[in-house]
């Protein structure tokens, strides 16, 4: 990558090619060998792939550009088929309301521009064969490129504002430039991680710190088609599972952009305030703040508050339009609208689709090149704001399945979705992507009804770490599920006071082998929540049935254990030994399973 200097910036240069300003750089020598590690979010742009941990050696003379950011899938494959191509929303006539990706494909592994979370491991080899790691963490919510080079034993990391989104020329009217935070000492990757770690958890709010993940229905099982006796339905199965915080999704709502219920709703909000508090669960809503259906009463009224792009408004999740939250009336209408909500019951707020837009209207409050950093400083203004002033509000993000992942969106809430796409599989694999940054009490996961899967399979995962919020139709539940739900969740309630200080990683298993990339679609999932004090809860999803009858859980304790089977109930105590060699579990079926086990000192204690 060259530097060259354009007024008083210096810009990025790859191949010849104008990439954008560069914000930050960070060099040091000495390194013989490093690998690069990612974390790909979920989006719905690559859907399948859910939350992906992947590594990427650092070749001579070959670079590696992280993608970060709201849009950062979309962005990698337009990126990758051209690093001067324009960044749009699509506007075929089969988008779906969903997807981004109008250029190109998602990102494979040799492409050079990878989307990625704000968070970001690096580990490799010095000249005498010592240990070397870097973290860092993305500050703030913008669209960044973080560009990654080893050459002549120099690891050089660079953060750069693309400038299809921040134009050279009008960078020079940013507040402030977004920065990276960084860790380097020697050590692993494991050590990486631990000092990664430590920078988020210094950025989570002190109240999201250490809180007990509750226990959530949400309608969204039942997609749009909701009413007000329907909730009453939820809210009496809930009131039975003992659950504490029912969310109304999406189709409560009077139309996207007007955050009243609809005339379904005939009680209004003290109907919902009313028919939650009887159940003994709070009130959750969904609300897209960032958006408005082109029909709706804000948007007719005042179609100069709509974010436009490259002259054009745009068509974002579900055909509805932007609200450019760099606009102050915008801002200044949204806290109204939450201020409501909030004067009325509402204890859990569920935020989804576009609240970060670009724009470049020239009638905005903002500079004209500078849209998106105005609209993630508004958005973050707004909610800083409305938690001053509601501290009883929870905020779950849940921004198009729980993008963006940096400081910035940490500092601001409460909990973040794992996996939008509702499987026990792909949450699984979340759980743990997750995991290797978040504590356990921040892993969201939404469990829908897989009735392809064993009822122990449907349910087993769900005890590792929360919030967990169940999707499925629980007022129809057989009454074999609701027994086992309730056990589970009272694992789920023993374990949880744990989350906010122990991590969930994958199992230690032995007998089978998994993909290096550790993909969704495996036969074998199996996660465990471990705390520093040893104790381990491991869940296993045998999603098909393998030739060999069994393979073997070694707990990550070395040390005499008691283990639980909690689906059965039974415990037995297990010597140093036994531990050592494993506890054996069933894989010739397909089958679900839940294990406590704690440090046999402990017990004894």
């Amino acid at each position: 990558m060259q530097k060259v200097h354009s007024g008083q910036f210096e810009v990025a240069k790859v191949e010849g090619k104008e990439l954008g300003v560069i914000a930050q750089s960070f060099s040091q020598t000495g390194w013989a060998s490093c690998t690069v590690r990612l974390l790909r979010t979920f989006s719905w742009d690559a859907k399948e792939r859910a939350f992906e941990i992947v590594d990427f050696n650092l070749e001579e003379k070959h670079e590696l550009i992280a993608v970060c950011g709201p849009y950062a899938t979309a962005d990698a494959a337009a990126f990758n088929l051209d690093p001067e191509m324009d960044v749009g929303f699509p506007e075929r006539d089969d988008y779906d309301g969903v997807l981004y990706l109008v250029h190109g494909q998602p990102a494979a592994a040799n492409d050079r521009y990878q989307d990625a979370a704000g968070w970001i491991v690096l580990a490799g080899t010095g000249l005498k064969g010592e240990d070397r790691f870097v973290a860092l963490a993305l500050e703030k919510s913008n669209t960044q490129l973080v560009h990654f080079s080893l050459d002549n034993q120099q690891l050089d990391i660079s953060l750069i504002l693309p400038k299809q989104i921040y134009p050279i020329a009008a960078c020079s009217e940013l507040i402030d430039l977004p920065q990276i935070q960084i860790k380097t000492g020697l050590g692993d990757i494991e050590v990486a991680h631990a000092e990664l770690r430590s920078m988020i958890l210094q950025a989570i709010p002190a109240r999201a710190r250490d809180y007990s993940a509750p226990l959530i229905v949400d309608t969204w099982g039942f997609g749009t088609n909701v009413n007000q006796a329907l909730v009453a339905s939820v809210a009496k199965t809930a009131k039975e599972l003992e659950l504490e915080v029912l969310t109304i999704d999406k189709g409560w709502e009077n139309i996207v952009g007007e955050w009243q219920p609809g005339p379904h709703f005939e009680d209004g909000m003290p109907g919902l305030a009313e028919i939650t508090s009887r159940s003994g669960t709070r009130l959750g809503l969904w609300a897209s703040l960032g958006n408005a259906d082109p029909a709706s009463s804000v948007a007719l009224a005042h179609p100069d508050w709509l974010a436009t792009w490259r002259g054009k408004t745009q068509v974002v999740s579900h055909r509805t339009s932007s609200l450019c939250m760099g606009h102050g009336p915008v801002i200044e209408y949204l806290s109204g609208q939450l201020a409501n909500l909030a004067n009325n019951g509402l204890t859990w707020l569920l935020h989804d689709f576009e609240t970060i837009s670009r724009c470049d209207s020239a009638i905005h409050d903002h500079p004209q090149g500078l849209g998106e950093d105005w609209a993630v400083r508004g958005w973050y203004r707004l909610l800083s704001e409305f938690r001053s002033r509601f501290e009883n509000v929870w905020l779950e993000n849940c921004w198009n399945g729980g993008r963006p992942l940096d400081l910035q969106m940490v500092g601001h809430h409460d909990t973040t979705i794992g996996d939008d796409f509702c499987d026990v599989r792909h949450n699984a694999v979340a759980k743990v992507g997750l995991g290797k940054y978040l504590p356990a009490h921040w892993c969201s996961s939404y469990m829908s009804d897989q009735n392809s899967l064993t009822l122990k399979s449907q349910l087993a995962i769900y005890a590792v770490g929360g919030p967990w919020i169940l999707m499925g139709d629980i007022p129809n539940w057989s009454a074999e599920k609701l027994a086992l739900a309730k056990r589970v969740m009272n694992v789920y309630r023993a374990w949880r006071p744990m989350f906010p200080t122990g991590s969930v990683r994958w199992a230690s298993v032995s007998g089978w082998q998994a993909d290096s990339r550790w993909r969704a679609d495996q036969e074998v999932l199996p996660i465990s929540f471990i705390h520093e004090s040893g104790k381990e809860l491991m869940a296993c999803v045998v999603t098909n049935a393998l030739e060999q009858r069994e393979i073997r859980w070694h707990p990550a304790y070395k040390g005499a254990m008691v283990i639980t089977n909690e689906f059965t109930g039974e415990s037995r105590d297990y010597e140093e030994s036994e531990i050592a060699a494993g506890i054996t579990i069933p894989t010739d079926f397909a089958e679900g399973h839940l294990f406590a086990a704690v440090p046999k000192s402990t017990v004894e204690g």
